[in-house]
């Protein structure tokens, strides 16, 4: 089970790194639930689109070399 509080409090990792980019832009790195609470499939990122998988227990697993990505480029 993973707590959506914890979304309030963790970030893309690959975004936290990056300088800002303008001032209309989303929190740095906001990452989103994918899948339910309770069956979650991943956290995606609002602002590049990285995918991050979950380890055991509903730990997520913010390792940018494992992240998968999308067509969405910053």
């Amino acid at each position: 089970m993973f707590s959506t509080d914890l979304l309030k409090v963790i970030a893309c990792p690959w975004c936290v790194t990056r300088p800002e980019t303008g001032k209309n832009v989303l929190a740095k790195g906001e990452l989103e639930l994918l899948g339910k609470a309770d069956a979650p499939t991943g956290l995606k990122c609002k602002q590049c689109g990285r995918t991050y998988g979950f380890l055991e227990n509903g730990v997520p697993n913010l390792l940018i070399e494992e992240a998968t990505t999308t067509e969405k480029k910053i």
